[in-house]
């Protein structure tokens, strides 16, 4: 049975109080850390400063019936400088450390590589996974690498090539929903290139152009695209990527969250 989450990239004015008590009575399994509050960097948040604090939150979680279902790094792969480079991988294993703390199974990460030759992005990348896939195998905990559908690697031939070169089994793949579609890319075309790698997925809806809606008003083939994974035995989570933080004109979290949570949970019944 799929699950219901909800990343904290919407809901960035909220306190910790406000995300633990407003999600769980929206009706939603799950939270994908994004920054809470002002701290977007996860590793540098007060609630996550010594082993006690990092303890406490995951006990507030588990007492609210809320899984945290992944972190959300800001690590970027394709670095052309190796100083970027160390840096981005750096960040990715601090990241991976907290996920191993807080009994996180999974640690989101980008491609990137826009400005370069695709073929050299995907060197990097697949390289960069394979290296923190390694590294969450030795924390001893159950935790994967996810490259998410975005950047250069939008499609999910893109980032099924990319963890495929990787070869290594903590490496596999966020399904987000909208980019795939917004680039082309027929829903089952991204459903059967991922379906070996999909163990997390983003929602959100869109109108044409772009621009982020609430669930249904818009035209990115959501519905088809849940019924794929429903229909190839996928259990884990569906969770709306509300982006307020970068779009701050975008619906209150009051509105969009229960409102995205109706609908996905008709659809996920279905």
């Amino acid at each position: 049975m799929m699950k219901l989450g909800v990343t904290t990239l919407g809901c960035p004015n909220w306190t910790m109080d406000e995300i633990l008590t407003n999600v769980k009575a929206y009706g939603y399994d799950g939270v994908e850390l994004r920054g809470i509050g002002p701290d977007l960097d996860l590793t540098k948040s007060p609630h996550f400063a010594t082993d006690a604090e990092t303890a406490r939150t995951r006990r507030r979680f588990a007492d609210a019936g809320l899984e945290i279902s992944a972190l959300d790094s800001s690590v970027v792969l394709a670095q052309a400088e190796s100083a970027q480079r160390d840096a981005a991988l750096q960040h990715g294993r601090e990241t991976i450390d907290l996920a191993a703390r807080l009994g996180v199974p999974y640690v989101r990460v980008f491609g990137g590589g826009d400005a370069m030759r695709h073929d050299d992005a995907e060197d990097l990348v697949a390289a960069g996974l394979a290296e923190l896939g390694e590294y969450a195998l030795g924390t001893g905990a159950d935790i994967s690498v996810l490259l998410e559908t975005h950047d250069a690697f939008s499609t999910g031939a893109q980032v099924a090539a990319a963890v495929a070169r990787a070869a290594h089994p903590r490496a596999a793949a966020l399904w987000d929903l909208h980019h795939p579609a917004r680039h082309g890319e027929a829903p089952a075309e991204s459903y059967h290139a991922l379906a070996p790698y999909t163990r997390s997925t983003h929602v959100k809806d869109s109108i044409a152009g772009g621009t982020y809606c609430l669930c249904g008003d818009g035209d990115i083939p959501l519905r088809e695209m849940i019924a794929l994974l429903r229909a190839g035995g996928y259990d884990g989570y569906v969770t709306l990527e509300w982006e307020k933080r970068w779009i701050p004109e975008l619906l209150e979290p009051e509105v969009a969250f229960p409102q995205y949570a109706k609908v996905l949970r008709e659809w996920l019944g279905e």
